[in-house]
């Protein structure tokens, strides 16, 4: 008997003991209205070379240019966001530089999930 309860208490503490713990997940601030010439447009002037050095219409390097919306859009979104997030299997941009902050990966994927509108 004495051996039973033993057995029960520890088998009770045990139980209560082996919670699984959620882990949380990263909090990234998703602005709630992105807008092309105001928020995208100045992250790609700075990040993506539209200057003329790479992703410029008179560049255009890969056949991609993000100086203009039209550019910019044509993109597919995969590309776009598989590279600025450095996904494996996509050519991590900008090219030779580090990743760009999470706020402004953020901005670039709320406006393509918003429908990449020219506004």
């Amino acid at each position: 008997m004495k051996y039973t309860l033993l057995f029960l208490a520890l088998f009770g503490f045990v139980i209560v003991s082996c919670k699984k713990d959620k882990a949380e997940e990263p909090k990234t601030t998703v602005p709630q209205s992105v807008k092309f010439s105001t928020d995208i447009k100045p992250v790609f002037q700075q990040s993506c070379g539209t200057g003329g050095s790479c992703h410029g219409s008179s560049s255009g390097a890969d056949g991609k240019v993000y100086e203009t919306h039209a550019g910019a859009s044509a993109v597919p979104s995969a590309t776009t966001l598989g590279a600025i997030k450095h996904t494996a299997g996509f050519k991590p941009m900008p090219q030779g530089g580090s990743q760009l902050s999470a706020d402004k990966i953020s901005k670039i994927e709320s406006w393509i999930n918003s429908g990449k509108k020219n506004d």
